[in-house]
């Protein structure tokens, strides 16, 4: 019986690191996010940025202030949360531009499981409370590998200065643009500044747009 008992715990611990090895499961990656490139996510930024105190590698947070939907099915609640994180940071001088460039890629939806998502920023604004200045034309960054540097336009807010899904480009912001490139299938949103460092307050107005399929 002793002989038994011991021939059995001896099993048992020659057994036990298969049993350990295979009860961990590994860690599977998040499920994509699919958005349709014909619909905009509005939100709000949950981050300051400051190009004279970011670095490459800070995170930056947006909260959606509305939800998306695709037909009757909501994508995406109002309160979700979209994360990315800078790639680059230029401060302004005389001679150049200042500009952060940010990659936002993944979202916890409100209620659901992170994922992984693929956007640019489409558009920027103050808060719609916030007084803003008069609009200015965007100019394009020489010497970087950003493009299709835009200017908001009126037409495409609402009447109080909340911008809407179909808003491109910044709007009441002096002397800012957006521009955006694609890299390794990333989508980088670029937001530049011809007369300072660029300075985005917690609480302002985005929208985020898919890339064409």
């Amino acid at each position: 019986m002793i002989r038994t008992g011991i021939l059995l715990l001896a099993a048992l611990i020659v057994a036990s690191p298969s049993i350990a090895q295979t009860s961990t499961p590994p860690t599977a990656a998040p499920p994509s996010l699919n958005i349709p490139s014909s619909q905009g996510i509005i939100a709000k930024l949950d981050t300051d940025l400051d190009a004279s105190r970011n670095k490459p590698g800070d995170s930056v947070q947006a909260e959606t202030t509305r939800e998306l939907k695709v037909g009757h099915d909501v994508l995406l609640k109002k309160g979700s949360i979209l994360t990315g994180h800078v790639t680059q940071v230029q401060t302004y001088s005389n001679t150049t531009a200042s500009m952060i460039v940010i990659v936002f890629d993944q979202v916890a939806p409100k209620g659901g499981s992170p994922a992984t998502l693929n956007v640019k920023i489409q558009a920027l604004a103050p808060a719609a409370t916030v007084s803003t200045d008069s609009l200015q034309d965007g100019r394009g960054m020489a010497a970087t590998n950003i493009n299709s540097a835009v200017a908001g336009s009126d037409r495409s807010v609402g009447s109080g200065g909340e911008l809407m899904a179909t808003s491109v480009g910044v709007y009441g912001m002096r002397g800012m643009s957006l521009a955006s490139s694609v890299q390794n299938q990333k989508q980088f949103s670029a937001v530049q500044s011809a007369v300072g460092d660029v300075k985005l307050k917690k609480g302002m107005q985005l929208v985020f747009k898919a890339p064409e399929q």
